[in-house]
C-alpha cells in the first residue's frame, strides 16, 4: 500500500470545504493524488441497490462530468458508489472516495480491487479513522458528511424512502450544498426517494447541461459545456451513420428511430443506440427520447 498522509485541521492541505461543515474531521488520512482536494468536485451518491435504470443514468451522468474534466465524490459503497467511481476511471477522469473506516479494513472487501484503481490511476482515497477502526454503523453517515462537505453540489441517483441516502442528501442541503436528484421510476421502491427530494426541492436534472447550470465555476474554467475528447465525424463507426442521420436536429424515442432506420429488428436498433451512449456519440434524455452530442 502506498503511503498514508496524515492531513490535520491546521495544515494547507486541509480543505477549506471541509472546515466550513459542522463537526469537521479533525484529521484525514489519504491515500493517491493530493492535488484533488484542492479542486472542486461534485458528489455521486445513490442506494447500494441500483437498479439497471440507475446504473445506465449513473454511468451516463459520471462519464459527461468527467469528460469535461470535473472529479467524482462518493464513498465506495457497493451499487451507485461502485458505478461512479469506475465510470470515472474507465473514461480517464478524477476520483475521489471517502471511506467508513481504516485502511487496514477496506470495506466493502469487495471493492478491494476498486480502491487499488483509484490510487493507480491518479485518484484519491480519504478517511477519519485510523487505519485500524473497523467500518461500521454510524461510521457511514460520518462519511457521508466528508463526501458532501467536500463537493460543490450532490447528484442523487436512486434512493429509497426514508433511507442513507436521503439523509445524506438532507445533510448536504445544511451544508448550502446545491442537491440535484434523477427522477425516479414510479414502478421502482429506489425511485421514491429520489422523487420526494424533487418534491421537495432538489433541482431536477437529466442531463450535464441541466447539473453545469447550477455550477458557473466550472462553466468558467471549462470555456464550454461540451466534452475535452470530443469525437469528430471522422471517428464514427459506419454502423452509426444512418442513425445519425435520422437523429440530426431531432430528440426520438427508440420506437421512433426504429421505425425510420432501415433495420427490420428492433433488438439491434436497442444494442447499437447502446453502443452509441457508450461511445459517446448519442445521449438519452429521460421521457424525452435520444440526441446526437456531436
Amino acid at each position: 500500500m502506498k503511503e498514508v498522509k496524515e492531513i490535520l485541521y491546521n495544515d494547507e492541505l486541509y480543505p477549506q470545504k471541509l472546515r466550513n461543515i459542522k463537526k469537521p474531521p479533525q484529521k484525514l488520512y489519504a491515500i493517491g493524488n493530493l492535488d484533488l482536494l484542492k479542486k472542486d468536485g461534485l458528489a455521486i451518491i445513490g442506494t447500494r441497490d441500483i437498479t439497471e435504470y440507475g446504473i445506465q443514468n449513473c454511468k451516463n451522468f459520471s462519464r459527461e462530468i468527467s469528460n469535461v474534466g470535473i472529479p467524482i465524490i462518493s464513498g465506495m459503497a457497493l451499487g451507485t458508489d461502485s458505478v461512479a467511481h469506475k465510470t470515472a476511471l474507465e473514461y480517464g477522469g478524477e476520483t475521489i472516495a471517502v471511506l467508513g473506516g481504516g485502511f487496514n479494513h477496506i470495506f466493502p472487501p469487495e471493492n478491494i480491487g476498486l480502491f487499488e484503481n483509484i490510487i493507480e490511476r491518479n485518484g484519491l482515497v480519504l478517511t477519519e479513522y485510523s487505519e485500524n477502526v473497523i467500518a461500521k454503523g454510524n461510521n457511514f453517515l460520518e462519511r457521508n458528511r466528508i463526501v458532501s462537505g467536500l463537493s460543490e453540489g450532490v447528484l442523487v441517483i436512486e434512493a429509497g424512502y426514508r433511507s442513507g441516502t436521503s439523509v445524506t442528501a438532507k445533510l448536504a442541503y445544511s451544508q448550502g450544498k446545491v442537491v440535484m436528484a434523477l427522477p425516479g421510476r414510479l414502478d421502482n421502491p429506489y425511485g421514491v426517494g429520489v422523487n420526494r427530494l424533487i418534491q421537495e426541492g432538489a433541482k431536477l436534472v437529466t442531463d450535464l447541461d441541466d447539473i453545469l447550470q447550477y455550477f458557473p465555476q466550472f462553466i468558467d474554467k471549462m470555456g464550454k459545456s461540451e466534452v475535452q475528447n470530443q469525437i469528430t465525424f471522422f471517428d464514427i463507426k459506419e454502423e452509426y451513420q444512418e442513425i445519425i442521420k435520422i437523429l440530426k436536429g431531432k430528440k426520438l424515442s427508440a420506437d421512433e428511430i426504429f421505425e425510420q432506420s432501415s433495420e427490420q429488428n428492433l433488438r439491434n436498433v436497442l444494442q447499437l443506440l447502446m453502443d452509441m451512449e457508450l461511445d459517446g456519440v448519442i445521449e438519452q434524455e429521460v421521457g424525452v427520447g435520444y440526441k446526437l452530442r456531436i
